[in-house]
């Protein structure tokens, strides 16, 4: 399996994918900018890596052998340092290896983590370092990138010292910052994942803690997802080409429930994505998981309305290689192209999803005889509710229709 996932909801699903294949790989986005992740980017810029430190962290639970140590590993990557005056003196604690969270870490292990943590330590010293809610797993993947100069062995570096294997991908093998922007159809430019996704008043600057459910609704629809350099300029980056082995390689391709438009489509859009998912000759299904409900960036929408965001995306990047020439590849190519409109055809929605699973329970319009006539196959599967309400997917429930309509069926 190669999954385009964000880094929240699918983390619920993960056991679903593992019970089924001990070879699947995570594609995940970096341009979320809003939690703690936000006071990174403010002072030292550089890739978002909250997303790709809660996966692998998150993975940790499937490899676990109930080993005190990498539980303790774990409890300190995990760790947030808390929001109150003495938070320096906490993060100091843990700098020169007397906090308690390095209690049964080997002598080895505490080390090299300490040697990337001290690294960004003196990254950010005199800059006036924000340390409230943030997070040390990150602080260890950016010193690491910093170290390395390469967000890719930084994530390889990570891996390795929490022995889970190198199962997540940044979709942008990039050290520099990655913004999104989002053309509403009524004009309006919203910039940043945070504005899009999760917005804030201009003093909570994108708050440490927020949540999808409590934000206003947007006042129009999502037209368009682009990325955009510091001027706000349109650009066209390429994709890790680790994204693209993945492609060509694996058997299914999974668009994974999250955040639509800025957790799945920054994915899509990049050169070279679309021609590789709709043209690779190893993926036999392309599955597409909808969400249980709505949020923000989809209020309103229909199965049908993902299905056709999805297609759009990823013919935005079919166009985008049709105008911009594959020696051309420097991230900030102007749009102007050597190549027309008309030299472009859109390729159907079968040819990027062919499968689609929904929860039997979802507050989502799921119109059948509309995504069938697309040529896509639809699966219900059982759905229960959250806590507070929302429908959810099962791991084990989930397990049993991959198995059912893509392992055993072949």
């Amino acid at each position: 399996f190669v999954v385009f996932s964000g880094g929240t909801a699918c983390n619920h699903i993960l056991e679903a994918f593992h019970n089924v294949s001990d070879k699947v790989n995570y594609v995940l986005g970096i341009s979320d900018n809003g939690g703690s992740t936000s006071e990174l980017l403010r002072v030292l810029g550089g890739p978002s890596v909250g997303d790709l430190r809660s996966r692998l962290l998150k993975l940790m639970d499937l490899f676990d052998t109930g080993d005190q140590e990498m539980v303790a590993i774990k409890h300190l990557l995990s760790y947030r340092l808390p929001v109150h005056p003495h938070v320096y003196e906490e993060w100091l604690l843990i700098l020169n290896g007397s906090h308690k969270l390095w209690k049964d870490i080997s002598i080895e292990k505490k080390e090299t983590i300490r040697q990337f943590l001290r690294l960004f330590d003196l990254e950010i010293q005199n800059k006036q370092f924000n340390f409230s809610h943030g997070s040390i797993g990150n602080f260890l993947l950016t010193g690491a990138r910093l170290f390395t100069g390469s967000l890719e062995t930084s994530l390889f570096l990570f891996a390795s010292i929490i022995k889970v294997p190198g199962l997540v991908t940044a979709v942008i093998d990039s050290s520099q910052p990655t913004t999104i922007t989002a053309t509403l159809t009524n004009g309006a430019t919203l910039v940043g994942q945070c504005e899009i996704s999760h917005p804030t008043t201009p003093t909570e600057e994108c708050s440490f803690l927020f949540s999808k459910r409590i934000n206003p609704q947007l006042d129009s629809p999502i037209h368009r997802i682009y990325y955009t350099n510091p001027w706000q300029q349109e650009i066209f980056p390429t994709p890790n080409p680790k994204v693209l082995s993945h492609i060509s390689t694996h058997r299914h391709l999974v668009y994974s429930i999250g955040s639509l438009y800025t957790s799945l489509v920054p994915c899509l859009i990049l050169r070279s994505i679309g021609n590789a998912i709709a043209h690779s000759t190893s993926l036999k299904h392309k599955i597409l998981m909808l969400n249980g409900s709505t949020d923000r960036e989809t209020h309103g929408y229909s199965a049908l309305d993902f299905v056709l965001a999805i297609t759009r995306a990823l013919n935005e990047s079919q166009r985008i290689d049709s105008r911009c020439p594959s020696h051309l590849l420097d991230l900030n190519t102007p749009p102007a192209s050597p190549t027309t409109h008309d030299m472009f055809y859109p390729s159907p929605a079968s040819a990027f999803i062919t499968h689609l699973i929904y929860l039997d329970n979802t507050t989502i319009p799921v119109d059948l005889p509309a995504i069938r006539k697309l040529g896509i196959q639809c699966i219900p599967v059982h759905g229960e509710f959250s806590t507070d309400g929302e429908p959810i997917y099962r791991p084990q429930v989930l397990t049993k229709a991959i198995q059912e309509n893509f392992i055993f069926s072949n």
